[in-house]
């Protein structure tokens, strides 16, 4: 159904950013594309919500 239109072939993390071993997003602020032409975000909270069992 999709075809690969790209491949990561490596990554670099500033060490500020990692913390427990974690890459820490909101810390990082990163820019997040929305899919409307000016529609971006920012993370501003992280949560943890796990599935029920």
């Amino acid at each position: 159904m999709f075809d690969t239109v790209s491949q990561v072939v490596g990554v670099h993390i500033d060490p500020a950013f990692l913390h427990d071993g974690k890459f820490d997003l909101v810390a990082a602020q990163p820019l997040l594309r929305c899919g409307y032409p000016g529609d971006y975000a920012t993370i501003g909270a992280l949560f943890d919500l796990r599935r029920p069992a």
